[in-house]
């Protein structure tokens, strides 16, 4: 199993675009689950601290295999998703590792 943790700094938005675009970002990652072969949990989780230096929002989600993971990334809903949420990403950090 592949556990693949991602981190975001999102660019300056107000309040109502932030919790849009995460509820969008959360609901849209959510229904890959079933979708995407492989692809076994996604948990988004903002950050509740607003300190300066915190990521905006993680990812983890769980994949059966290094190929599912390629599979995941290279899967065109996800590539979709990618498409709006890329524009609003100033910063991002990741680490896959084996569970």
């Amino acid at each position: 199993m592949i556990q693949h943790a991602v981190m975001w700094k999102l660019i300056d938005l107000d309040d109502a675009e932030r919790v849009a675009a995460l509820d969008r970002f959360d609901t849209e990652l959510r229904a890959l689950v079933g979708v995407v072969p492989g692809l076994v949990s996604v948990a988004l989780t903002p950050d509740v601290r607003d300190v300066e230096s915190n990521f905006d929002v993680a990812l983890v989600s769980i994949h059966e295999s290094r190929e599912a993971l390629a599979t995941y990334q290279a899967h065109p809903h996800h590539v979709a998703i990618g498409a709006w949420w890329g524009p609003l990403v100033a910063q991002r950090g990741a680490v896959d590792s084996e569970i």
